[in-house]
């Protein structure tokens, strides 16, 4: 990473070949990508500091990588389009509003995003070596993260915030000196291992738990989300439904389906609003916000985002179109 405090710079062009070699240079991963039609362009934004790094992407052509094991770990926030990541078994699609892990220390991964604008924080193996030495004083087993996803939504709230405490740094440039890049870079550190599971924090679930995140309980969780989406569920009602435990649910949802049950829930549901809105008459008096509030979205702006990301087009012009 840079010598310097902060340098903030921008990429633009419309070559796939040079935003190849654009991410190649800042992820060390294998890219291939398409060039973008005429007007539009690739566009990276990058904030490199000694300790850490803050990448902001526009991608607005489809674009696969292969990356080989380092050790940094990459936490990516979608602001739009979709991205696809493997890394062993654990694999997950995401769109608007999901934060995972790009990439984690000495794993090789693979995947593809589509029109993606997002961004991501890239963090040194080191750092979270210390952070875990902190959170495990007793070193007693060795950092590993088990899941793509944040613990649950109030944890992937919790990064979010850091991540605009860290983004608000980045736009100090050069200005932002040591004395604040260093500590800002423990507690990125420390809240990647108190939002995503791991074992040095505690997040490894417990031997039942583990053995009750089948494929099976997945499959059925999804079956009873699928069926009741129109009623007012959480998490606690899909366990009790399936008879396991909140965190055995969550675990199996991360380890088989690379999400978790409250995102399915919410994708589920923005397709019966997707449904409704096609189905709807707007001349007899059906609005956008009325159908997003029967389906649980209350915020007509966070629900047209989604909306957008996962149809391609506006509530809006879906219901009069």
């Amino acid at each position: 990473m840079s010598g310097k405090p902060v340098q903030p710079a921008e990429a633009r062009t419309p070559s796939g070949d040079e935003a190849r070699s654009l991410m190649q240079a800042a992820y060390g991963r294998r890219f291939s990508a398409q060039d973008v039609p005429r007007g539009g362009a690739y566009v990276i934004r990058h904030f490199d500091t000694p300790h850490f790094a803050y990448r902001e992407m526009v991608l607005p052509a489809p674009l696969a990588f292969t990356k080989e094991p380092r050790d940094d770990l990459v936490v990516v926030r979608v602001v739009g389009g979709r991205a696809r990541r493997t890394l062993g078994r654990q694999q997950g699609t995401f769109a608007a509003g999901d934060i995972f892990l790009g990439h984690v220390p000495d794993r090789p991964c693979h995947g593809f995003t589509v029109d993606l604008y997002a961004s991501a924080i890239t963090l040194p193996g080191a750092l979270l070596t210390r952070a875990a030495a902190l959170a495990d004083p007793r070193g007693g087993r060795p950092l590993r993260f088990t899941g793509l996803t944040p613990v649950d939504r109030r944890h992937a709230a919790h990064w979010d915030r850091v991540r605009a405490y860290a983004r608000s740094v980045c736009d100090l440039g050069t200005e932002a000196i040591p004395l604040i890049v260093s500590p800002l870079a423990d507690l990125l550190a420390g809240a990647v291992l108190q939002v995503f599971p791991n074992t040095a924090a505690g997040h490894e679930p417990s031997l039942s738990d583990t053995r009750d995140a089948t494929h099976s309980t997945a499959v059925r969780a999804t079956a009873y989300i699928d069926e009741h989406a129109h009623t007012d569920i959480g998490l606690a009602d899909i366990a009790d439904a399936v008879q396991v435990t909140p965190r055995a649910l969550q675990y199996a949802f991360r380890r088989h389906l690379g999400t978790t049950p409250m995102a399915y829930l919410r994708r589920v549901r923005l397709a019966h609003a997707h449904s409704a809105l096609k189905a709807a008459d707007p001349f007899a008096g059906a609005t956008v916000t009325r159908i997003a509030a029967q389906w649980g979205f209350l915020h007509t702006s966070r629900f047209s985002a989604a909306y957008r990301a996962a149809y391609g087009q506006s509530p809006r012009d879906t219901l009069h179109g």
